[in-house]
């Protein structure tokens, strides 16, 4: 969050920050859930039909002097059609414009091809922009299972942060 705003309230000074958080990964890995979630508010459409979100969804979250506006993407997934190709470039556009962006996997699913494109492709779209990765739907795999997959994608990828979430669920941590 680079933007800082210094700001006077009845003689009190504090400081201001926001920014933009872009959330990405495959369809259906939990990126409007977790939008929803975060904001405190449905703001951002959850279905179980892929490719619902065509266009980016923002969503803000305050906490104090702090704004988070959260970016919700289309699905990146490998585009046949035209309008296949306009949303995956909103995704990438979304993440480009961010300040951080979260790659969200789905726990059950893995490591999956699309995922790897998308971590090959990473570096070249978004530049030296803080990527953290939340592997999503921790409920339904074992931990045993867990901790292998998070120890793969961390060795595949720098990440600034990892957290084992589950958005529907209302559950994260690091």
């Amino acid at each position: 969050m680079n933007d800082k705003i210094e700001t006077e309230d009845a003689g009190d000074s504090q400081e201001t920050r926001a920014g933009f958080v872009a959330l990405i990964g495959e369809p259906n890995a939990g990126k409007s859930t977790l939008l929803n979630r975060m904001v405190g508010a449905k703001v951002s459409i959850v279905t179980h039909k892929v490719q619902t979100t065509r266009a980016r969804i923002r969503g803000v979250a305050m906490e104090g002097a702090t704004q988070i506006v959260f970016v919700d993407t289309p699905g990146l997934f490998a585009p046949r059609r035209r309008l296949d190709r306009a949303m995956v470039a909103a995704a990438w556009g979304g993440a480009a414009d961010a300040d951080v962006v979260v790659l969200l996997i789905e726990a059950h699913r893995g490591l999956t091809p699309g995922v790897r494109s998308i971590l090959e492709n990473l570096k070249d779209r978004i530049g030296d922009r803080p990527v953290a990765l939340a592997i999503n739907k921790i409920d339904r795999v074992r931990a045993e299972t867990l901790l292998a997959m998070t120890k793969q994608l961390n060795e595949a990828f720098e990440f600034a942060e990892t957290f084992l979430i589950s958005a529907e669920k209302r559950s994260w941590g690091r």
